[in-house]
Formats: structure tokens, C-alpha cells, sequence
């Protein structure tokens, strides 16, 4: 009976790992990245959580892009984690998979992530703000696209973190969220948003111009 119930138990285990690559392999996010599974790091791993939250916007005409290499003036790149295109918005994404306690607000240039080391101690490290990170994101897309195209900043941390003490402007168009929070935060900007802002052509036309900019782009 112990042995048959451990053959069952294993079996369930290869079956799940199975399973979850193939169903991996079916989504936007593997079809422009390349990256298989098992190649996720933990920041790899973030964005993909993060375009799983969001993957329903599919059906709503939207389209994914990760990992783009945006050419700044000075010759240099930087990188954008995810980009979601729907009809009713556009979203630069920015994931930090992330623990501990953070501290930070839009006027901070840096922020501070807090470890706990045990027996009442803390380690403190400090990051550039995730705000004007992806505001710089932002202005360098918007210089390769256009001026003229509204975009939405979203900032995700994970749910394994806590935002200990992050203040930011209500109507400000950059957000700072949790991974949980993600889906609920795009839903209520579209829902928003009057009329819609890209049609299916100008949607096409984005996806084209920032695909070769993906790391996949290559593969």
C-alpha cells in the first residue's frame, strides 16, 4: 500500500513538471523571449509572473512584448521588463521580485530594501527608484515611437515583499503595486479609459517597430 501510494505521488510530480513546461511553451511570453522553464531566473521568473497575471488582456486584443533593449541617445540601451499594448492603453511594466520590507516614494532617488539578519538586525540595501527607472524607460520609447502615445508606468513588486512605507501621487500616471494587485490596477485604468486609444493597426504597428528590440528578437 506505502508503495503504491509513493508510485502514485511521483508519478503526480513527473506528470505536474510535465505539464507545466508544455503549457509554458504555449504563451505569448516564451513565443517573444525563447526562454524555456527551466531557464527563469528569479527576475526572469518575476516578469513571467507578472505576464501571467495580465494574459487574459489577450483576449481583449492585446499584445505582450519583454526584455526590450531601447537604444538611448548616448548609444546605450535599457532594458524594459514588460510592455502590455491594448486597445485602451499602454502599459511599461517594471517587476521587482523582491522580499523584504521597502522604503521609497516618488521624490526619493533611491530606494531601501530591508533584510532581516536575525537576532534584531537588519540588512539595508539600497536601489534606484523603480519611479524614475521606468520613467526613463518611458522617455527613451517614447523618443523611438512617438511623443504623442500616452503610456501608463506600472512599478510591481512581489507579494513575497512588503511596501513598508511607499507614498505615491493618486493621479500620477506611474503606480506602484504588488504582484496581486496587478490585474485588479490595469483593469480599473482600461475600464477609465474613454473610447479606444489604439486601434487593432496601430496596435500591429507598435508590436512591429519594438519587436526587434526584444532579447528573443534573434532566437
Amino acid at each position: 500500500m506505502l508503495v503504491s501510494g509513493l508510485i502514485i505521488i511521483v508519478g503526480m510530480y513527473l506528470l505536474f513538471r510535465l505539464i507545466r513546461p508544455n503549457k509554458y511553451k504555449q504563451t505569448s511570453y516564451y513565443q517573444v523571449t525563447g526562454k524555456s522553464y527551466w531557464e527563469l531566473d528569479k527576475g526572469g521568473f518575476g516578469e513571467y509572473q507578472a505576464f501571467k497575471k495580465l494574459e487574459g488582456f489577450e483576449n481583449e486584443g492585446g499584445r505582450f512584448l519583454f526584455n526590450l533593449n531601447i537604444p538611448k541617445r548616448n548609444g546605450e540601451t535599457t532594458e524594459i521588463d514588460l510592455i502590455l499594448i491594448h486597445p485602451k492603453g499602454f502599459f511599461v511594466i517594471e517587476s521587482k521580485n523582491y522580499n523584504g520590507w521597502i522604503f521609497g516614494n516618488e521624490k526619493n532617488h533611491y530606494w531601501t530594501q530591508t533584510l532581516p539578519k536575525g537576532r534584531g538586525k537588519s540588512n539595508k540595501v539600497r536601489f534606484y527608484s523603480p519611479i524614475r527607472q521606468n520613467s526613463g524607460h518611458i522617455k527613451h520609447l517614447k523618443r523611438l515611437l512617438s511623443e504623442r502615445i500616452p503610456m501608463w508606468s506600472v512599478i510591481v513588486f512581489s507579494d513575497e515583499c512588503t511596501l513598508k512605507d511607499v507614498s505615491v501621487s493618486r493621479n500620477a500616471r506611474y503606480k506602484v503595486v504588488q504582484l496581486h494587485e496587478l490585474r485588479p490596477l490595469v483593469a480599473k485604468l482600461i475600464k477609465a479609459t474613454d473610447g479606444v486609444v489604439f486601434s487593432a493597426k496601430d496596435i500591429q504597428w507598435i508590436y512591429d517597430e519594438l519587436l526587434p528590440f526584444t532579447q528573443g528578437a534573434g532566437s
